[in-house]
């Protein structure tokens, strides 16, 4: 799996260089079936836990703030604390006018991760995804906006 998430690591550099360079994020349905599941990317907002493609980095769909394009509905409750983690990395987005490439957004999520990582957080109930995993996906994506904010100068 490691050599997979390395190997993703240039696609994630580019998905998250298109999707900062795009005013408005427009929903997206990039139209992958799996048997007969649909699996859609769109920028909709979450109001159920949910673990999906725990290994995926473009697919992932975590709690109900983790995820490219995937947040909570205003209001909503994270499902624990890594899903908070992901709803204060969102919040923290906003704040910074949707500029999904802010090293400071990035880093704060990036030690957020870490913190729940090492106190041995437990996923929410019902969860099909291992702490570990979801953290190492978002981490690559995470260091990929990095690298990504360094090379375009973005604070």
């Amino acid at each position: 799996m490691v050599d997979f998430l390395k190997q993703s690591r240039k696609f994630v550099i580019l998905i998250v260089l298109y999707f900062n360079s795009i005013p408005h994020v427009h929903p997206l349905n990039i139209g992958v079936q799996d048997t007969d599941t649909s699996i859609v990317l769109s920028k909709d907002c979450s109001r159920k836990c949910e673990s999906e493609f725990c290994t995926v980095p473009p697919l992932l769909r975590y709690g109900k703030y983790c995820g490219l394009l995937y947040s909570g509905c205003p209001g909503e409750k994270p499902c624990d604390g890594l899903d908070s983690c992901c709803m204060q990395h969102d919040a923290c987005v906003q704040s910074k006018n949707n500029d999904y490439l802010s090293s400071e957004c990035s880093q704060n999520f990036l030690k957020c991760m870490s913190q729940f990582k090492n106190a041995k957080g437990r996923t929410f109930k019902g969860s099909k995804c291992k702490v570990e995993d979801v953290v190492e996906v978002i981490t690559i994506v995470m260091e990929a906006a990095l690298f990504a904010g360094r090379y375009l100068h973005k604070p």
